[in-house]
């Protein structure tokens, strides 16, 4: 890469990238934290033995028939069977991946920043300042393997609509041809 504007370029889409995966892994925790509870407190509310047995309202009927404790059966059925496929669901797992996933990004993200800002402000590039891009880019192929596959790509087109809106092309500074 002799041309500083491919350059300045590749290190800008690098930045949006990395920004990008932060946001869309911090929605996806998020998204599988909300899921962990709710299965939680599912499980706290229909599992065998609890509190909410003995609620009144699940001795209702219509006509005749004692819908309450037929509801009440089911929800308690799936409860057990959902308590019992949980850890086969292996969401803690998927949350510390994900997490992993978006602490290394964060990093990613915070280090390129600076980057970006200094040849904002330098209006080159440094041999250091390319010689840590080498060594994230590194680090971000590491990252390949425990990354999402497929992405969901709603979520990535939210995201990116998002990133587009923080960083548009137009803020960055582009070296004359």
């Amino acid at each position: 890469m002799d041309n500083l504007k491919d350059q300045v370029a590749i290190i800008y889409d690098e930045f949006r990238t990395s920004e990008l995966n932060k946001e869309y892994y911090s929605q996806r925790i998020s998204k599988t934290r909300k899921r962990i509870r709710s299965i939680d407190i599912f499980l706290a509310l229909f599992a065998a033995g609890s509190g909410v047995a003995g609620f009144g309202l699940w001795n209702y009927s219509f006509l005749g028939v004692q819908v309450g404790q037929i509801v009440f059966g089911f929800l308690a059925g799936m409860a057990l069977m959902l308590g019992v496929a949980k850890p086969y669901l292996k969401l803690e797992d998927d949350l510390e991946r994900l997490s992993s996933i978006q602490g290394t990004y964060a990093s990613i993200a915070h280090i390129l920043k600076d980057i970006v800002n200094k040849i904002k402000s330098t209006k080159k590039i440094e041999q250091s300042d390319q010689k840590v891009f080498s060594a994230l880019r590194q680090i971000r192929g590491g990252l390949e393997p425990k990354e999402d596959k497929p992405a969901d790509s709603v979520l990535v087109d939210q995201t990116q609509d998002v990133i587009n809106a923080r960083y548009p092309p137009s803020e960055f500074w582009w070296p004359e041809k």
